[in-house]
């Protein structure tokens, strides 16, 4: 995948920016623009990524073109609205919501919803939080990160872990709900939550059909998913089929060997299978949400008449004159944090356990840190799950992070043959030596040649084929 073009207007202006395989987005001084570009790119594409300071992005209409599969693909969005064409043809639009991952299979041909989700945490080095973020965590705005999870997503025998990961998506819901009672308890602010109120109305009997159904759907999702990547695998099996043999056609005289570039519809069709099976796996994720919270109302209508949803349910039966018990909404957050960090450690034993996309991971960084000479800092296995940040110093812990990103990129790319772009911004700060810099462009030379890298800095470097974009006031003075 490879960005062509940014173009932006706002407030009258407009301005395009064109990007090179290798770009560097300069200026002798700081705050004229250069981390707003690369925060549009993003936003372009559909991410929820906010405005920077003088410049509210949802005043901004943006243009973003790219590459990707032998096809050029630009996304156009206006405040919410999104739609993206491909060699010239619409293909789809949407109102963005906030909760998009299936439209990101557009952008990236990934059709994993784990690492859709991720994917931003990996590439993307925002000057504010990227280059602190280490395996979970902001990547910028409300847009999270997590290891694990994007293991996850790359990972094709993942069933239990999907299952538990569904599970604690439910039980932090259960904790968001019983924190907003709590807030209501002590501002008296009207409470609303819609899906506990459309379960509090039903009887047992019509919970048990919906859960009945519920169950019903989620196998024939589960049937077409497996159909989707059958055919997924079944179209790529008989493209490299074809391209073995070596076929030569006669065109206008000229013999002509069939290969990756003049192949038609192949891509096209894997690419739609790609974004079908990122819609059935969301599917799939929500049917299995439902599933688990239809079982807790269940056991809780017999076995626990202090859960949080029965505390909701009283709560909605007369706002006024019902009197919130605040030591047992306290005692149910304290229960549900304790049951959020005990699956957390289930989860990442269960994970941890001869998985060979940790071992993976752990080679590339360990690859990395070596080069940037902190090996003995991440060599123990366990490492790419730490939570203990504090005890590294500034310098190391930026070589930490560097060396984290790098490998995610890799691992990424094994599993998806996806080629990916590298976004940093400002990767002198943090009172980082040229050393250091030199170090990290040596690695960006050496390991990441084919990548295209986009660079916003005061500072020049010494990468390969390098082009200036160079502001001098302001975005849209050229």
């Amino acid at each position: 995948m490879r960005l062509l073009k940014l173009t932006i207007k706002y407030d009258g202006d407009e301005r395009t920016f064109d990007f090179s395989d290798k770009t560097l987005l300069f200026s002798t001084n700081n705050s004229v623009g250069k981390s707003t570009i690369l925060r549009l790119i993003f936003y372009g594409l559909g991410y929820p990524v906010p405005g920077t300071y003088g410049m509210k992005f949802s005043k901004v209409d943006t243009q973003v073109s790219f590459e990707r599969d032998n096809s050029l693909f630009t996304v156009m969005r206006k405040e919410n609205y999104i739609e993206i064409n491909q060699d010239n043809s619409f293909l789809t639009s949407r109102i963005l919501t906030g909760n998009d991952d299936t439209w990101f299979a557009y952008i990236w041909g990934i059709d994993s919803i784990r690492v859709l989700r991720n994917i931003l945490g990996a590439i993307y080095m925002d000057q504010d939080k990227g280059w602190t973020l280490l395996n979970r965590g902001k990547v910028i705005g409300n847009i999270r990160f997590n290891i694990r999870d994007l293991l996850v997503g790359l990972s094709r025998n993942g069933e239990s872990l999907e299952n538990k990961l569904v599970q604690l998506q439910e039980l932090k819901s259960a904790l968001s709900r019983v924190r907003q009672l709590i807030e209501l308890k002590e501002s008296t602010l009207e409470y609303k939550n819609s899906n506990v109120e459309s379960l509090r109305e039903k009887d047992d009997t019509k919970l048990i059909d919906n859960y009945k159904n519920l169950k019903l759907k989620l196998r024939v999702e589960k049937q077409e998913l497996q159909k989707v990547r059958k055919s997924f695998l079944e179209e790529e099996n008989l493209k490299n089929y074809i391209l073995s043999l070596n076929i030569i056609i006669d065109y206008n005289g000229k013999n002509i060997v069939v290969d990756d570039d003049n192949i038609l519809n192949f891509d096209d069709n894997i690419n739609f299978l790609k974004q079908k099976s990122a819609i059935i796996q969301e599917n799939i994720e929500q049917l299995r949400i439902q599933i688990t919270e239809t079982e807790k109302i269940l056991a809780d209508s017999t076995a626990n008449l202090f859960s949080e949803v029965d505390v909701v349910a009283r709560a909605f039966s007369d706002i006024s004159t019902i009197n919130i018990n605040h030591t047992i909404l306290s005692a149910r957050e304290e229960e549900l944090k304790s049951a959020i960090a005990s699956l957390n450690d289930i989860i990442e034993k269960e994970f941890m356990a001869n998985n060979e996309l940790i071992d993976e991971t752990r080679d590339w960084v360990n690859i990395f840190a070596e080069k940037l000479g902190i090996l003995d800092v991440v060599k123990d296995k366990k490492y790419i799950f730490t939570r203990d940040l504090k005890s590294i110093s500034g310098t190391i812990y930026y070589k930490v992070v560097f060396s984290f990103k790098m490998a995610y990129i890799k691992i990424i790319e094994k599993y998806t043959k996806v080629k990916l772009p590298i976004v940093l911004d400002s990767p002198s700060g943090r009172e980082v030596s040229d050393r250091n810099i030199a170090e990290v462009i040596r690695i960006l030379n050496e390991y990441f040649e084919p990548n295209q890298i986009i660079i916003a800095s005061i500072n020049k470097y010494d990468l390969k084929n390098i082009e200036e974009i160079e502001l001098v006031d302001r975005i849209f003075e050229n």
